[in-house]
């Protein structure tokens, strides 16, 4: 059964109110955002490392044992372009072809970062194995469904990304990976109260498949997927974005 955490809402984070604050809120206003939190004004937060948005579920298990090893937090946040958005009819069929697509190369390339894992075996044991290096704790986290926004340049902000639950009204339902079902039966799931002020703090966003409309591309890094401008002309091969998950993070250590 999957894990799952709620986020708290507390009293008292002046920081919070200031930084959720809209970009062209004026000082009273602001003064007054300031002492609703000594009242009933409640905010809540999660703080990661990293997050990672997208819908290839491989390549963003990739990066998060990538990037466990190296000791950071991550929260997985799956998404994908709303329906009404698709480019073409298509558009999602082809996606979900690409990020489903394993052969021999593809395994090849995991068999070289992952235990108990042979160039012979399949997708599922791939999944299966880097799960197993990920689950358990709340090191690496997985959205419980909700889908995220970012908020550069319309709030005060801080050093940090900061981004928020897309709200309910805006209809946003991506026709995501099915394989994220299994995901979320072993990682601890993160959910959103929808009440107050919930956000999410990151140090970095890390892009696996091209975004829905409520997240902008230039604050984060593209990886896999994402790194095409072009679905049906692939510069890339799959064992090449498999690859590129494990590489970023080499780089940088």
């Amino acid at each position: 059964m999957a894990l799952k955490k709620t986020i708290k809402l507390k009293r008292f984070q002046v920081l919070d109110a200031v930084r959720t604050a809209p970009k062209d809120m004026g000082v009273l206003r602001l003064l007054a955002r300031v002492a609703g939190t000594f009242g009933d004004s409640l905010y809540g937060k999660a703080s990661f490392d990293v997050v990672v948005v997208g819908d290839d579920p491989l390549v963003s298990l990739c990066l998060a044992a990538s990037l466990k090893r190296s000791g950071k937090s991550v929260l997985l946040a799956p998404d994908s372009l709303g329906t009404q958005d698709w480019p073409s009819k298509d558009w999602g069929y082809r996606l979900a072809q690409l990020v489903n697509y394993f052969d021999e190369s593809v395994a090849s390339v995991l068999s070289q970062y992952l235990h108990d894992f042979e160039s012979q075996d399949g997708y599922m044991k791939a999944l299966s194995a880097l799960i197993a290096e990920v689950a358990g704790h709340e090191q690496v986290m997985i959205l419980a469904g909700d889908c995220l926004q970012s908020s550069k340049g319309m709030i005060k902000g801080c050093d940090e990304l900061i981004f928020f639950p897309v709200r309910g009204e805006f209809q946003h339902t991506p026709l995501t990976n099915p394989l994220w079902r299994i995901v979320r039966e072993s990682l601890v799931c993160l959910a959103f109260q929808h009440s107050e002020i919930e956000f999410i703090q990151a140090r970095r966003l890390l892009i696996t498949t091209p975004t829905s409309r409520f997240i902008d591309p230039s604050i984060g890094t593209r990886i896999g997927v994402a790194r095409e401008t072009q679905m049906d002309r692939n510069r890339y091969s799959r064992a090449d974005n498999v690859l590129s998950s494990f590489s970023l993070i080499l780089r940088e250590q």
